[in-house]
């Protein structure tokens, strides 16, 4: 072989009773490559997976990674919470950059762990969907931290998404911390999505909002609401139930 990989565990264990082959480390290794399947496999599906011993694996193999598959791979680790698995893809590969949704993700699923060691340990940061997404879901323990130690800040989809999944405290918080405001997007979607404390609470405050129009640009009333109600059901909605909806669509790929 040209590259030495561990006997598998199983083998060590069977020719362990067979005397006749002490003296055959060989043995072992050949019975051990027979078994191992682990040629099938690619870094970035290993790390998908989230098979950390199958990593060890096919890293003494050194096997490639293009910088695509180690941003889709640190994304997906970021997105399940899988610590181990981003430390080990920074590991193999440290020189190699990732894009800035790796701790977007993290932040999308409230893995604040990981956002806390991407930062100390990654120069990539994240983008405004990191604090963003996290408002959305109510997260207001990433959100603050990320208002506390990084400069990418937030934008009005922050407060108006959580005002839509009836986040009160984030919305709160929001407005008493960040400059950004809102939009007329918090008022309507927290009436579409029946939370009326939060209307309440945004009367009561006499929250001040941007016209949607004017915070999006030129488009026309009618386009904002087709756009809006399209996206009601993945980003806004999404927080009264499971998050998988407002899933950025990290998977392992075939």
């Amino acid at each position: 072989m040209s590259f030495r990989t561990p006997v598998f565990t199983a083998v060590e264990v069977m020719l362990r009773e067979q005397d006749a082959l002490a003296g055959c480390p060989h043995i072992a290794e050949m019975v051990s490559e027979y078994l191992d399947t682990s040629n099938k496999w690619t870094i970035e599906r290993a790390a998908c997976a989230g098979y950390l011993t199958l990593l060890d694996r096919l890293g003494k193999k050194e096997l490639p990674i293009s910088p695509r598959e180690l941003d889709w791979a640190l994304r997906t680790a970021a997105d399940r919470g899988d610590l181990s698995v981003v430390k080990w893809l920074t590991a193999y590969q440290p020189d190699m950059e990732c894009s800035t949704r790796v701790m977007d993700s993290a932040a999308l699923r409230g893995h604040l762990n990981i956002i806390k060691w991407l930062h100390h340990y990654r120069d990539e940061g994240c983008s405004t969907a990191a604090m963003d997404s996290a408002a959305a879901y109510g997260r207001l323990d990433v959100v603050q931290w990320l208002h506390e130690n990084r400069e990418e800040g937030c934008t009005t989809a922050a407060m108006d998404s959580a005002a839509a999944g009836g986040h009160l405290k984030t919305v709160q918080w929001l407005a008493a911390n960040r400059k950004e405001g809102c939009t007329s997007v918090a008022s309507h979607f927290a009436l579409l999505n029946g939370h009326m404390h939060i209307l309440r609470w945004l009367n009561e405050q006499n929250v001040e909002m941007q016209d949607a129009d004017q915070a999006m640009g030129t488009r026309s009333s009618t386009r904002w609401y087709r756009r809006e109600r399209r996206l009601s059901a993945t980003l806004l909605e999404a927080p009264r139930h499971r998050p998988r909806r407002m899933s950025m669509g990290l998977s392992c790929r075939s």
